[in-house]
């Protein structure tokens, strides 16, 4: 408490010693001529009731009145035509009664004492009264008023003296009255200015006491109201905490617990409420058993060394249930404070973002992270063992086409099934991670042996090639593997994943399904195509790209109906460019939008040249499709060329297809309403080729060299080529086999019923200035 509040209080509580004993002083006082006055009131009222005694004179002298008025009033009623009735002379008379029996009263008693006569005149008129009552009814009798008027009037000398007597006695006793009253009246009014005077003073004291009780009730009420906001702010604070706490004092009891402490442990407020024991609060929550029963005794047992011991700590329990609670106790005094929370959400919150952080969520591999982690610490112990490790990079073949067709729950579902497989296949020597999407990474001990690691690599193959039903479909999916060793390849982590990547991107170039060791020439062609990239950015600009075209026979009449335009690259320094090398890389980059477009302009522009009756056929990439203006490109290189729209030939992949886009769809019949003709590249080498026969409506399905190689080699490519052409047939389209390279190929594709054919048995691509050349020989043959 600050010095001056405390000086102030001491001042009030003097000042309240002293005025304690002066109010009870003044208290008295007025209590004692309370007292006084109230024996001179009484004294005062029997002086008054003694006054009652000259009162005898004026009753005496009343009834000599109501006498004479009495009489009168029989005298009147015996006057014929009066108007005086029995009523009024009964009143009279009974107002005579009145005065006869106060005459009669102990207000005459001390005058009848002095004066025998007084008592006699009493008594007779209160006789003849009553003998005149019975009269009244017969009052209309002249005889009767004259009978009444002789009973009466003799009375009226007697009361007369009686009245003078009285009047006498009274005057006496007033005179004795006066002086009496005189001397009461300054008795009782200096008692009434004592009273007066003591009552200002007390008022005036209880004035001072008022106030002083004034200031110190507005000093309790700041004070309650400063204590109410406290302990509101304090509750509110209490209860609001996410934390359950608790106060237990010296002897163990609980003095303070918030709501949620009792929630926590399921308590009822009637333990809060009845300052139970501590002990007590623990057999409750024992009751209640479960995982939290078992907390707060694992709790309590911790709390208990550190409530002898007097010290302070922050732990934490947890239970096999996953449960945790957070416990961070504190001594206070002779007692102690403890505040408990539930971190059973946050442990879990906590371990599930530390797997996340090193396992995959999906397939509950190892993540890049872990993975690294793992590798940079097995070449750690390898630096020190000199025992070879194996990097495996993975990748699945044809797995976009499974999201595009079936979705991605499907698609995730394979990746799972993929790889338990992968898990299964390593067991317990490796470690198997997801990098990302459809790529995977084995860390694998080769022991030194090369051929170990390749015998796994091919039994990875094989396992992944099984095929997995989902959804009521048999999906296939392959596999493509690149390995780096270490310390053969490289010893740093980044080195061993780089070059297994560079060999897994050349078993991808090569077809996939397949192993490849990483070589240290597959670092340079890597080089060489990013070298390709680089270049092939400025190719259209400078001028290098070039379109060849190669002729397309009808098998009927070996009549040239068309041609092929294909890309060429013409590079200054590296020469003619193989579009195998650099068209995967326009692919990549989005170039191949930029390149398509300027195709189709040439395109169209060169097959304007040519005779009427020859088409033009261009290939389309799957990103032209995805973009927005392909229709309006196509319409400017018509327009601009002058070429009809008959004579154009867009050739689309199944790609183009996988998504089932509706707007893909829209934009194919858009093309075909402009006059122009769609055919279905690569038939036959795509995941579900015939279902998108009946996605629209083509008209020419071109047959992919595959399949042709394979005529006279397997019986099963005659077979496949026959139902193409009669399918082909049936559904109103033409056929073309691309790749024809012998005479007996072509044979067998005329007797299959193909409609028209490609190869180098017909011709190869030439630029647009030798293509004139085949029509001058068709002319000559």
């Amino acid at each position: 408490m600050p010095e001056a509040l405390r000086q102030s209080e001491n001042s009030k509580t003097l000042a309240w010693r002293i005025f304690k004993p002066a109010l009870a002083g003044v208290a008295a006082i007025f209590v004692s001529a309370a007292v006084y006055t109230s024996h001179l009131i009484a004294e005062r009222q029997d002086a008054l009731k003694q006054t009652s005694r000259y009162n005898v004179a004026w009753v005496a002298s009343q009834a000599v009145s109501e006498l004479l008025k009495l009489e009168q009033r029989i005298a009147a009623s015996g006057v014929p035509g009066s108007d005086v009735d029995q009523d009024e002379v009964q009143l009279r008379l009974d107002i005579l009664f009145n005065r006869v029996s106060v005459l009669a009263g102990p207000d005459v008693r001390d005058l009848a004492l002095l004066n025998p006569e007084v008592s006699t005149v009493i008594a007779d008129l209160d006789l003849v009264l009553h003998r005149v009552q019975p009269m009244i009814p017969l009052l209309e009798a002249p005889q009767t008023s004259r009978a009444m008027l002789v009973l009466l009037t003799p009375f009226e000398q007697r009361l007369a003296r009686l009245a003078a007597a009285a009047n006498v006695r009274g005057g006496d006793l007033v005179a004795e009255d006066q002086r009496q009253l005189s001397q009461l009246h300054w008795f009782f009014s200096g008692a009434m200015v004592i009273l007066a005077a003591c009552g200002l003073g007390l008022f005036i004291l209880l004035l001072l006491r008022n106030n002083l009780l004034r200031q110190v009730h507005r000093q309790l009420l700041d004070r309650s109201h400063q204590l109410d906001t406290q302990n509101g702010r304090f509750d509110a604070a209490l209860n609001n905490m996410s934390q359950a706490l608790c106060m237990v004092d010296a002897d163990g009891r609980l003095i303070v617990c918030n709501h949620r402490f009792l929630e926590l442990f399921e308590l009822t407020q009637q333990i809060a409420n009845t300052r139970a024991p501590i002990q007590m609060v623990l057999q409750a929550v024992m009751r209640k058993g479960g995982p939290r029963a078992a907390l707060a005794r694992e709790i309590y047992a911790r709390q208990e060394l550190l409530i002898r011991t007097r010290e302070a700590a922050d732990f934490f329990c947890e239970h096999s249930s996953g449960q945790a609670l957070a416990v961070f106790h504190r001594p206070m005094g002779a007692g102690w404070i403890a505040t408990y929370e539930d971190i059973t959400e946050r442990r879990q919150t906590e371990a599930r973002i530390a797997y996340l952080a090193h396992y995959d969520p999906l397939t509950g591999l190892l993540n890049r992270v872990l993975f690294r982690e793992r590798l940079e610490h097995s070449l750690a112990v390898l630096g020190r063992s000199d025992q070879p490790l194996a990097v495996l990079c993975l990748d699945l073949d044809s797995f976009k086409e499974v999201n595009d067709t079936l979705g991605h729950p499907a698609g995730d579902t394979l990746l799972k099934e993929v790889a338990q497989r992968l898990r299964h296949c390593v067991g317990s020597d490796g470690e198997v991670a997801r990098l990302s999407g459809d790529e995977f990474a084995i860390l694998y001990p080769s022991m030194g042996d090369v051929e170990r690691v390749r015998i796994l690599a091919q039994q990875l193959i094989s396992e992944v090639a099984e095929p997995v039903e989902i959804d009521g479909q048999n999906l296939v999916v392959g596999l493509s593997i690149g390995v780096s060793l270490s310390p053969l390849d490289a010893i740093e982590a980044d080195d061993l994943l780089k070059k297994a990547d560079i060999a897994l991107y050349r078993t991808k170039s090569a077809g996939g399904r397949d192993v490849r060791f990483f070589e240290q020439n597959m670092q340079a062609q890597l080089e060489a195509r990013r070298a390709i990239q680089a270049e092939l950015r400025g190719a259209l600009e400078r001028r290098e790209l070039e379109l060849y075209y190669q002729p397309i026979f009808s098998l009927s009449d070996r009549s040239i109906v068309g041609f092929e335009a294909l890309l060429r690259w013409h590079h200054p320094e590296r020469g003619m460019v193989s579009p195998v090398d650099f068209i995967p890389v326009a692919e990549e980059t989005g170039l191949i939008i930029e390149i398509g477009d300027w195709v189709i302009q040439q395109a169209c522009a060169d097959a304007a040249r040519w005779p009427s009756g020859v088409r033009v056929a261009v290939n389309l990439s799957v990103l032209q499709f995805e973009k927005a203006n392909l229709l309006q490109v196509v319409r400017d290189a018509l327009h601009s060329s002058g070429l009809p729209a008959r004579r154009l030939e867009l050739e689309i992949t199944e790609s183009v297809l996988l998504k089932e886009d509706e707007a893909t769809i829209q934009t194919l019949h858009q093309l075909k309403a402009l006059g122009l003709r769609i055919a279905l590249d690569d038939f036959g080498t795509g995941y579900a080729s015939l279902s998108y026969l009946r996605s629209f409506p083509f008209d020419q399905i071109k047959i992919d060299r595959s399949f042709v190689q394979d005529l006279g080699v397997r019986a099963d490519g005659a077979l496949i080529v026959n139902a193409v052409a009669e399918l082909a047939q049936k559904l109103g389209m033409e056929t073309t086999a691309e790749g024809v390279e012998t005479s007996e190929q072509l044979r067998l594709l005329q007797e299959a019923g193909c409609t028209q054919a490609q190869g180098f048995n017909f011709g190869r691509p030439n630029p647009a200035s030798q293509v004139m050349r085949y029509f001058a020989d068709a002319m000559q043959r």
